[in-house]
């Protein structure tokens, strides 16, 4: 995550500090003085020179204290307070107070507080406070704070705060405090502190304090919050989980739900279809009984539950050629003896009758299973078990009631 963290750094690094930005980010070092085909009412006894009204072609004053208006570009040197519009780009070389608009670009060599609208780029050397639109991209070296939207990508150099919406990806190097909404991927370089939404990844290298939701992933060291996605990965989790398959080292003060559940702490809190952890335990289980003449199923035993997923054949109620099954089934169970356990489960079975259903069988039918079982261990690694339950098998075209009878079933269990 560290290393993660860098390559964020740099690739800010990248798009930030442009030509632009270093001839403007200090306040000892100013742009230089330039062509100015513009009319300006300029008051020239004040140091530096404040230009209140300028209309022109190409403009480059001093100091903008009021209203500036130019067909291809306006150059400030120090500071711009007020309203400034441009057909191709507006550069500051300190600070904006106030409305910037240009055809391509506004640049400001440290912070701009207020509008800025562009085209393509909005560059600021320091930070962005209030509101900032590019049909690009946003650029801040330290902090972005308010609204931040673009068609490609937001990128600050250190926080963000506020709500950032970008076509692509939007880029904290530190800490986000707000909303991210990026069309493919979220990240922050250190820390989250409200939430990215996301249709590819969210990254938060370090911690994870608010919420991360994306169609596919989400990643982050420490999750402390909420993470919603296909797969999610904490190193760390200490808060909810939710997804197709979620993965954490740590998390015993967490929650994991989805389909799959990973997690190296065997005290994590696990709630699915498989859950997987130290205390785990996986076995290979080979069977017969009346509602299938053979199944096949792996079981992932933990410290109280259970759950199977398995294949079967020859369904007892199609006597006609082969149909095959999906099922899974979630119990509990518990050690009579060392030798004998007992447990209970319910099973959900998907079945496809295949070329049966020529035959006047449904095409397609389910059964839901409860059953009572009773094993005894040979050895270690083997044992032997039998059960006994009642199935429901449905058609799914209108929920059509098909057979209902008592069930049994043997076989054996391994490792």
């Amino acid at each position: 995550m560290k290393l993660m963290s860098h390559k964020i750094g740099l690739l800010i690094a990248i798009f930030l500090f442009t030509p632009f930005l270093l001839n403007a980010q200090t306040k000892t070092t100013k742009l230089k003085k330039g062509v100015n085909i513009a009319i300006n009412i300029t008051n020239k006894h004040k140091q530096p020179h404040q230009t209140y009204t300028n209309i022109g072609l190409i403009s480059n004053y001093e100091f903008l204290n009021g209203f500036g208006l130019n067909a291809i570009s306006s150059i400030t040197l120090y500071k711009t307070n007020g309203f400034q519009l441009a057909g191709i780009t507006n550069i500051t070389g300190l600070d904006v107070n106030g409305f910037q608009t240009s055809g391509f670009a506004n640049i400001t060599g440290r912070d701009t507080k207020g509008v800025a609208l562009s085209g393509l780029l909005n560059v600021n050397g320091k930070s962005a406070n209030g509101f900032a639109l590019s049909g690009l991209a946003n650029f801040s070296g330290n902090n972005m704070n308010g609204v931040a939207l673009s068609g490609i990508m937001n990128i600050n150099g250190k926080n963000g705060t506020g709500l950032q919406l970008s076509g692509i990806a939007n880029i904290a190097g530190s800490t986000q405090k707000g909303i991210m909404i990026g069309g493919l991927m979220n990240a922050s370089g250190d820390s989250l502190k409200g939430m990215q939404i996301t249709s590819l990844l969210n990254i938060s290298a370090q911690a994870n304090n608010g919420a991360q939701i994306a169609a596919l992933s989400n990643i982050t060291t420490r999750n402390h919050g909420f993470q919603l996605g296909l797969a999610n990965y904490g190193s760390t989790n200490n808060g909810l989980q939710a997804g197709v398959v979620n993965v954490s080292n740590k998390g015993k003060h967490g929650f994991q739900v989805g389909l799959v559940n990973i997690n190296t702490d065997e005290k994590a809190h696990q709630i699915g279809c498989v859950n997987l952890n130290p205390s785990t335990q996986t076995q290979l289980i080979i069977s017969s009984g009346s509602l299938h003449w053979l199944n096949l199923a792996v079981r992932f035993k933990n410290k109280y539950t259970y759950t199977e997923i398995g294949s079967s054949s020859f369904h007892s109620d199609i006597n006609k050629k082969i149909a095959v099954s999906g099922f899974y089934r979630a119990g509990i169970y518990h050690a009579l003896t060392p030798k004998f356990e007992l447990s209970g489960d319910a099973a959900f079975y998907h079945t496809e009758t295949l070329k049966n259903k020529h035959c006047n069988y449904p095409s397609r039918l389910y059964t839901l299973q409860p059953r009572i079982n009773l094993s005894y261990k040979i050895i270690k690694g083997v044992e032997v078990f039998i059960s006994g339950g009642y199935s429901w098998t449905h058609s799914y075209k209108h929920n059509t009631y098909y057979k209902h009878k008592p069930t049994f079933e043997g076989g054996i269990i391994l490792f």
